[in-house]
């Protein structure tokens, strides 16, 4: 009983780890089980195809090598794929790039369970702790390469197939070098004396690259994941100063061409972009105006800017507000504007107030949040420019 347990639990251990890094949108739990049980079923398939076809290689170092890759790894490689192609990929829940990495492992799981139970009760408590830190885990690199490229797969329909046979690709090759440094030991070409510790240790630098290369993969999908249902949850802001203009004139000119170009012309552009954005307009807006800017950053990467500045008693305005057009639409304009209502009730602030041109859109956005227009104003900018602006309000109650 106590061989099963130490069979089965480095792959419970790893299927909570996996688990838990989709925090965002979530797998439903019975389909990571039946994934589980694919994989565990693709070793029957698997076994059959190995025993079948194994008295066709030899024991010399091409033997083993070829053995390890194209008949070991491949088959293997290939029944996991069919479980994780057949069941996780078709499914609805089946919704961003993670869970081709989340199922991969599931799957990985599942058959090195089965595989380990095997190896414990045949060769007992040694071959249990070795596989422990070694085997099992390193079957579930092989499903993180090969779901994450399903994964990619699920989301580039032109591309599903390439996608799908380079992660098939990267998981036989893991597993045909790990396989191979591991059995060559077997050869009666090598040389027993020196083989075992150069060989044992030549499976585990292939094992920890593919780790730490399964580690970059999962974050990045982690991320991406993050981005898509939690996009918030890195958001940060921070005080600019001086040093942030170049900072501020590069985001300004990143979302301002897009931002109004179905509102304004091409030329009343460059010329707001000239009179509002220069160099010395900004550090006079900072120092004489006593405009505050805060950078709005995504896990410190900057997306955006605003600033606000109190216009008479208890009254503040918010001057500017952007946020780079890959980062609209995710609540982060929401998030900005709470955090500068934040700041200025702080300030004893009682209003916000803010101009929007009464042709851009965003007027809707900010009457979800609560401002209402009070007034309407035609600001003259110079060469026979004009702001045609609403001026909009939203009064601050004390418990917001």
């Amino acid at each position: 009983m106590n061989l099963i347990a130490l069979a089965i639990a480095p792959s419970i251990a790893i299927c909570l780890f996996i688990f838990h890094r989709d925090a965002f949108n979530k797998e439903p739990k019975l389909t990571l089980l039946v994934s589980f049980i694919f994989g565990a079923l693709s070793i029957v398939p698997a076994y059959f195809i190995e025993t079948g076809f194994m008295a066709n290689f030899d024991n010399s170092i091409l033997g083993v090598t070829l053995s390890s890759f194209f008949l070991v790894a491949l088959a293997e490689e290939m029944c996991k794929f069919a479980g994780l192609r057949l069941y996780a990929y078709p499914r609805k829940s089946f919704d961003e790039p993670l869970d081709g990495i989340v199922h991969g492992v599931m799957v990985s799981m599942g058959f090195a369970t089965v595989e380990n139970i095997a190896y414990v009760m045949n060769y007992g408590l040694p071959t249990g702790i070795l596989r422990m830190f070694l085997s099992v885990p390193a079957h579930a690199t092989f499903g993180v390469l090969m779901g994450y490229h399903v994964g990619r797969a699920k989301f580039n329909k032109p591309k599903a197939v390439w996608l799908m046979a380079i992660g098939i690709f990267w998981a036989v090759f893991f597993h045909g070098t790990f396989d191979t440094l591991l059995f060559l030991r077997q050869s009666y070409e090598i040389d027993h004396q020196t083989s075992d510790v150069l060989l044992f240790f030549g499976a585990a630098a292939s094992f920890i690259v593919a780790l730490v290369l399964s580690l970059r993969l999962i974050k990045k999908n982690q991320r991406l994941s993050q981005q898509t249902y939690a996009p918030l949850l890195t958001m940060g802001l921070r005080s600019a100063s001086q040093k942030d203009i170049p900072l501020i004139r590069d985001l300004t000119y990143k979302v301002w061409p897009q931002t109004y170009a179905t509102i304004l012309s091409k030329d009343q552009i460059e010329y707001m972009l000239h009179k509002m954005y220069s160099e010395a307009s900004l550090m006079e807006q900072m120092g004489k105006e006593k405009h505050e800017f805060v950078i709005v950053s995504d896990n410190k990467t900057p997306v955006g800017f605003a600033s606000f500045s109190e216009t008479e008693p208890g009254i503040f305005k918010l001057h500017k507000i952007y946020i780079l057009p890959e980062q609209q639409s995710k609540g982060v304009g929401r998030f900005v504007i709470n955090q500068v209502i934040a700041a200025i009730k702080r300030k004893g602030g009682k209003a916000l107030q803010l101009n929007v041109n009464r042709n851009n859109k965003a007027k809707v956005f900010y009457e979800k949040l609560g401002f209402v227009v009070i007034k309407e104003e035609d600001i003259d900018i110079g060469s026979g420019y004009f702001m045609n602006d609403y001026v909009m309000e939203k009064r601050l109650t004390a418990d917001l």
